[in-house]
């Protein structure tokens, strides 16, 4: 990366109540609350139901707040520019995001500040081993999965307040995971990215539903500084390439992700220079 002139983050997430006992010995997983948050994990047999975890402690917050400082630490000392802070999806920040999974009382949950402070004062331990602004947070405020995250009008306005609150702590980049596209073939909702652009004051990059024609308009628009392709880039390695030469995109196989194995992973055509 570092000799063609490139940069790389790590993006560190936890999943939360969203893992499976198969995961961790037998032992339940932990999260806000002892709510289920009906989701699926992903085991070595196949797709599991989530399980009601046990509620996590004090001092399994600050175990985990701790632990991601250590990995941003390691990540610096392995080389990487970065870090980027998954929020995101129906993993473990998401569920104290939530009102509907976070049920506690103490100062980690009870009302809108509550919730969010486990995002913040990870966004401070994983700035802490760097010098200057190198951490990123991606946030998914659309984001629907099941009964318990729907993307309704409590949450892009949950987020308002959230997105405003990381322009005091030293936030590198907002990486806004936005809506799904409202039907097969449909762009991207610039008026979602939109919505956080007024409240963000750093970098914004776009994510979810781009391609190179919409992406180059939410960059013109002044609505983003950059924009993540993310599913493109699985079914076209060489993504760069075939935007510079305008050559078509090869179609991702959904069945094949998060399976192993090479199928769907590196078996994909690469789209050659001569045509």
């Amino acid at each position: 990366m570092h000799a063609l002139g490139g940069r790389i983050a790590v993006q560190l997430w936890h999943t939360g109540a969203a893992s499976h006992p198969d995961h961790l010995g037998g032992e339940l997983p932990a999260g806000p609350s002892a709510v289920n948050p009906r989701q699926r994990s992903y085991t070595v047999s196949g797709f599991r139901d989530t399980v009601t975890p046990r509620e996590m402690t004090p001092a399994d917050i600050a175990a985990t707040i701790a632990d991601f400082g250590a990995a941003s630490a390691r990540a610096r000392r392995a080389g990487f520019d970065g870090v980027e802070i998954g929020a995101l999806g129906s993993f473990l920040i998401a569920q104290f995001l939530s009102p509907r999974l976070n049920r506690r009382t103490d100062s980690y949950g009870g009302d809108r500040a509550g919730r969010h402070r486990l995002l913040l004062e990870i966004v401070e331990a994983v700035a802490a081993p760097w010098e200057g602004r190198r951490v990123g947070v991606r946030l998914p405020p659309y984001w629907t999965a099941g009964e318990l995250f729907r993307a309704d009008d409590a949450a892009p306005a949950d987020h308002d307040a959230l997105v405003s609150e990381l322009n005091h702590h030293p936030v590198a980049y907002l990486h806004l995971r936005g809506p799904d596209p409202a039907a097969p073939g449909a762009g991207p909702d610039l008026a979602a990215i939109a919505r956080y652009r007024e409240r963000f004051h750093g970098p914004l990059i776009a994510n979810n539903g781009f391609d190179q024609e919409s992406g180059n308009a939410v960059i013109g628009a002044g609505l983003a500084d950059a924009v993540s392709y993310a599913t493109h880039f699985i079914a076209n390695p060489d993504l760069v390439t075939r935007f510079a030469l305008g050559r078509e995109l090869a179609t991702g196989d959904p069945a094949t992700y998060y399976t192993g194995e090479a199928d769907g992973y590196v078996d994909y055509p690469v789209s050659g220079w001569g045509g």
